[in-house]
């Protein structure tokens, strides 16, 4: 019985780390993926670096986006949001 309550108090920290830290990072991944999922050519975005551009060119793992001076290639999950 003594063993039980001596480990109790971190059982309760590891729940409670959980539930702060795990739980909404997880939401914000399942969030961040459906946006991505939903990019079409033509979307203004933004990427994780605070370019601002529009879509050109959609590939699995790629986007291309036309910037004011000329276009660059980047990783499809560096795009942070739509505009």
């Amino acid at each position: 019985m003594n063993e039980l309550i001596s480990v109790l108090p971190l059982v309760i920290v590891l729940i409670v780390f959980y539930t702060i830290l795990w739980v909404p990072q997880r939401r914000r991944n399942k969030k961040h993926n459906q946006m991505l999922d939903q990019l079409k050519i033509g979307n203004n975005v933004i990427t994780d670096s605070g370019m601002h551009g529009r879509i050109v060119a959609l590939d699995e793992k790629t986007v291309t986006l036309v910037l004011k001076k000329g276009e660059v290639v980047i990783a499809k999950s560096k795009i942070n949001g739509l505009l």
